[in-house]
C-alpha cells in the first residue's frame, strides 16, 4: 500500500531522508582547509553560529555590512582621515546574533541561549570580556551566545574610549545589544530558559531574577555567589579580565588557527581584547597592573589582531599556533611600538572627560550596591560609586561656585538615584611629574533609609574611621587644598541638627594602586558592622 503523496507520514519519509546527505556535505565543507573550501550561499545562523561563520561566503556575512562614522579621536590604523571605517567580520557576528536573538524571544525561543555579560559599570573591559566569550563560545564551540551591555545605549557616548576602541575593531555601537532594546523584561529572560555567564564580576544583578548562571570568568574578589556555575575562574589578581576571558578559550583558539587562513574567529576580536587590556593595564608597563596571564594573553593576541599588519615590529618566535608568536618574555621586555601608541591614545581620550558635567561624570563609572547592616533602623545601605578620570582641582575648577556647587549637584544625583551613600574615587596624573594621583570622597545623606542627621554623621563618622584604618591599603590622608573645603566643614559642623541632610568627608589617597576593586570590599565590611 503506497501513502499518498500528501500525507503526513510520506512528508515525514522523504524530509527525514535527506538530513543525513546534508550532514555528510556540511561535514565535509567544515574539514576543508578554508582556501580549498566552497561557501554557501545563504545564511545558516539559525542552524549554527559556527557554521555560519565558517561555510557562509563573504558576502553573504558582509550583506548587512554599514560604514559607520565615529566622533572619537582619529587612528591611522583606521582610515587617517576620520572618515567612515567599513564593518569587520566581527561587526557582521555581533548584528546577526543580535538579530536572531532578539526574533527568538519575540517567539518564546530563548531556551538554548546563554546571555553572557560584564558588570553595570560598562568599561572596556567588561563590553570586551563579554563580546569575546560570546564570538569564542559561539565560533569554537557552537554554543549560541549573545553579549549584553548593561549600560543604556544612550550613554555610551560617556566613555570616548570605548567608541574609540570599537572603531578599532571596526565595528558600530549600534551592534551592540542593551536590556531596554529586550522584547521582555529582564526579569523575564530566565523563564524562557535563557541561561548567564557572567564577566567582568561574579554575582547575577537582581534586575535578572533568579537566573541560571553557568560560567563565571573575573578578577574582582569573590562573592561566593553560584557556586554551581559549571566554570568559575576568578583570578586576583589579574590586570584585566580579558586575559582571563582568552586564557580560558586558548586552546580551542590555538587549535582552530592550525586550519590556517585565520581561522573562524576574526582579528578583529583580538584588537578588540588587547585595547582593553591596554587601558586596564597602562599599556602594559612592567611594575603596573599587569601580570603573567596579562602578558601571555596579549602575547597571543598582538600577531593576529589588526595592530599588527602594519607593524614592522620583529616578532620572537616561540612554540607556535599555526603561525609566528611573540613570547610573553619579549613581550615584558619590551612592548611593540604599536602597542604603546594604540594605549596612549586610549588612555588620552579616557581621560579627557572636559566636556562632561557633573552628573556625567559620577555617571559614566558607576557601581551600585545593596549593603546589609546590623541596624535595625537601616538593615540594607544604598551605596554608588563613582570612578571619576579627574582630579578634585580640575573638576572644582569648571564648577561655578566650587565645592558649593559641586556638593549640590552630588546631592542632586544621590536623591536621583536614591542613595544613602555616595563614594567618589578620582584618578589622574600630576602636572609636574605625570605620576598616577587619586582621591576619594564619601558623602553620606540622610533623608532615605537613614532617616535622622545624626546618625548620617555617625555613620559617616564609623566609616571614616574604618577607611583611615585601613592602614597602606588606601593609606588615606586628609585632603586640604582649596578655602572652600575648610569653610564647608566649618558650616556643616555648626549646622547640625535637623537642617544637615549630607555629610562629607575628602582624602587624598597616598596609595594610587588601590581602585574600586579594594575600596568596595572594604565598604561592604565596614558597612556589615554599622549598627
Amino acid at each position: 500500500m503506497r501513502p499518498p503523496r500528501n500525507s503526513k507520514l510520506f512528508c515525514l519519509v522523504v524530509t527525514l531522508s535527506t538530513i543525513p546527505p546534508f550532514i555528510l556535505i556540511f561535514s565535509l565543507l567544515a574539514y576543508l582547509n578554508e582556501s580549498m573550501r566552497p561557501c554557501v550561499p545563504f545564511s545558516l545562523a539559525r542552524i549554527s553560529t559556527s557554521a555560519h561563520q565558517r561555510l557562509v561566503c563573504p558576502s553573504v556575512l558582509s550583506q548587512k555590512s554599514h560604514p559607520f562614522t565615529s566622533s572619537v579621536v582619529n587612528m591611522s590604523s583606521t582610515n587617517g582621515n576620520g572618515d567612515s571605517v567599513k564593518e569587520g567580520r566581527l561587526a557582521g557576528f555581533l548584528i546577526s546574533q543580535k538579530e536572531t536573538f532578539l526574533q527568538d524571544l519575540k517567539e518564546g525561543r530563548g531556551k538554548g541561549w546563554t546571555v553572557v555579560m560584564g558588570n553595570e559599570a560598562g568599561d572596556l573591559d567588561s563590553i570586551a570580556s563579554s563580546v569575546a566569550y560570546a564570538q569564542l563560545s559561539s565560533s569554537l564551540l557552537a554554543e549560541r551566545t549573545i553579549p549584553l551591555t548593561l549600560t543604556p545605549s544612550s550613554l555610551m557616548n560617556l566613555r570616548p574610549e570605548n567608541l574609540l576602541a570599537f572603531q578599532l575593531s571596526q565595528f558600530p555601537p549600534s551592534a551592540l545589544l542593551h536590556p531596554e532594546q529586550l522584547p521582555i523584561p529582564t526579569s523575564d529572560l530566565a523563564s524562557q530558559g535563557v541561561k548567564f555567564a557572567l564577566v567582568d564580576h561574579n554575582r547575577l544583578l537582581p534586575s535578572f531574577g533568579a537566573g541560571e548562571v553557568i560560567a563565571i570568568i573575573d578578577h574582582h574578589d569573590d562573592e561566593g555567589a553560584h557556586p554551581d556555575a559549571g566554570v568559575r575562574e576568578i583570578t586576583v589578581p589579574t590586570g584585566s579580565c580579558s586575559s582571563l576571558v582568552v586564557r580560558h578559550f586558548l586552546p580551542q583558539w590555538q587549535a582552530s588557527l592550525k586550519a590556517g587562513a585565520g581561522g573562524p574567529v576574526p582579528q578583529e576580536l583580538a584588537t578588540l581584547l588587547l585595547s582593553s587590556m591596554l587601558i586596564d593595564t597602562g599599556g602594559l608597563k612592567a611594575g603596573g597592573k599587569a601580570t603573567e596571564a596579562d602578558y601571555e594573553a596579549a602575547a597571543f593576541l598582538y600577531p593576529i589582531s589588526t595592530l599588527a599588519n602594519d607593524s614592522q615590529t620583529t616578532l620572537t618566535t616561540t612554540s607556535t599556533n599555526g603561525g609566528t608568536a611573540l613570547s610573553s618574555a619579549s613581550l615584558q621586555a619590551e612592548v611593540p611600538t604599536t602597542l604603546t601608541e594604540t594605549a596612549d591614545k586610549l588612555l588620552e581620550t579616557k581621560m579627557d572627560v572636559s566636556g562632561l558635567s557633573t552628573y556625567d561624570l559620577l555617571l559614566r563609572d558607576y557601581k551600585e550596591y545593596a549593603l546589609p547592616t546590623l541596624s535595625s533602623a537601616f538593615p540594607t545601605l544604598k551605596v554608588g560609586l563613582s570612578t571619576v578620570p579627574l582630579g578634585l582641582k580640575k573638576w572644582l575648577e569648571k564648577e561655578e561656585d566650587g565645592w558649593t556647587t559641586l556638593l549640590g549637584e552630588v546631592d542632586d544625583y544621590m536623591a536621583e538615584k536614591t542613595l544613602d551613600i555616595e563614594g567618589i574615587l578620582t584618578t589622574y596624573r600630576s602636572e609636574n611629574k605625570g605620576r598616577g594621583k587619586r582621591e576619594l570622597v564619601l558623602v553620606v545623606r540622610s533623608g532615605g533609609v537613614i532617616r535622622d542627621s545624626q546618625d548620617a554623621k555617625r555613620v559617616l563618622d564609623q566609616l571614616s574611621a574604618g577607611l583611615e584604618g585601613s592602614g597602606e591599603l588606601l593609606a588615606l590622608e586628609t585632603w586640604d587644598k582649596g578655602k572652600w573645603l575648610k569653610k564647608l566643614a566649618k558650616r556643616q559642623g555648626e549646622q547640625g541638627g535637623e537642617e544637615q541632610t549630607r555629610w562629607f568627608k575628602v582624602w587624598q589617597q597616598g596609595n594610587a594602586r588601590s581602585t574600586r576593586k579594594q575600596v568596595a570590599p572594604l565598604l561592604r565590611d565596614l558597612i556589615a558592622k554599622l549598627e
